[in-house]
């Protein structure tokens, strides 16, 4: 199964526990739906292993409606992969304590903290920086 999303670089193979069940006018699929997936911290770039897993209940109606074919088949992709979409955070971070990078240099702050940079920055709000600061007093 492809997961197209932005954050996921790479998605393993997907499991699932269901269970299918008889109602009024067609069928009731239940269980759980899971894959490992490879992503990106939002904040250091490193990749990181997340297990998404989600709940799937959904109901299938009568062959008119077409949801079940004619031959009593279901295609189940379409439901799955839209849970485990719903499951991938929408930030991912290899940890709450994660430090990002450097805004100057790029350096993984987690791995080589910087202890500040004496360039200008190349920022055109450059020229405001002291703007907020009190003026001396006379």
């Amino acid at each position: 199964m492809e997961i197209a999303l932005d954050q996921v670089e790479e998605c393993g193979p997907v499991d699932a526990d269901l269970r299918v069940e008889d109602m009024v006018g067609g069928v009731l699929v239940r269980g759980d739906v899971g894959a490992t997936m490879r992503l990106r911290c939002n904040r250091c770039l490193r990749p990181v292993s997340f297990r998404a897993g989600a709940p799937v209940m959904k109901a299938y109606g009568e062959e008119a409606s077409g949801d079940i074919g004619p031959d009593g088949v279901i295609d189940l992709a379409p439901v799955l992969h839209d849970e485990l979409c719903l499951s991938v955070p929408l930030v991912p971070l290899c940890s709450e304590s994660c430090r990002g990078l450097c805004p100057s240099c790029g350096n993984d702050l987690n791995v080589d903290p910087c202890e500040g940079h004496s360039v200008a920055r190349g920022s055109p709000f450059a020229a405001l920086e002291g703007w907020l600061e009190a003026p001396p007093s006379t």
